[in-house]
């Protein structure tokens, strides 16, 4: 049986005043991420309009891969933090690939 990979988006708002520690500490979870058993694409975008605006495009290769990320210590860190360093809750978006034939 196949498993389907699984793709999130996360999307982070900063504080003005918070704006650079959330940026080195995002860089800091890509370095930590993207060696995690699992992990297939971890990569950090900002957006030109948004200069707060930071998210995450993320694939892993399957829901306990996810798992293991979601209990890894900076990733605990990173959510213990996030109330002092964002201005609006962080928006996590499970997405699922579709074919050009399949129906939604």
């Amino acid at each position: 049986m196949r498993t389907e990979q699984i793709v999130l988006v996360a999307t982070f708002h900063a504080r003005p005043e918070a704006r650079d520690e959330l940026y080195g500490r995002l860089l800091e979870m890509v370095e930590l991420t993207v060696v995690e058993p699992g992990c297939v694409q971890y990569e950090l975008h900002t957006n030109d309009a948004d200069p707060m605006q930071f998210t995450f495009v993320e694939t892993w290769a399957s829901a306990a891969a996810l798992a293991g990320h979601d209990d890894s210590t900076h990733v605990r860190a990173i959510i213990s933090d996030v109330p002092r360093l964002t201005s609006r809750p962080v928006i996590i978006q499970r997405l699922r690939r579709v074919g050009h034939n399949e129906e939604l």
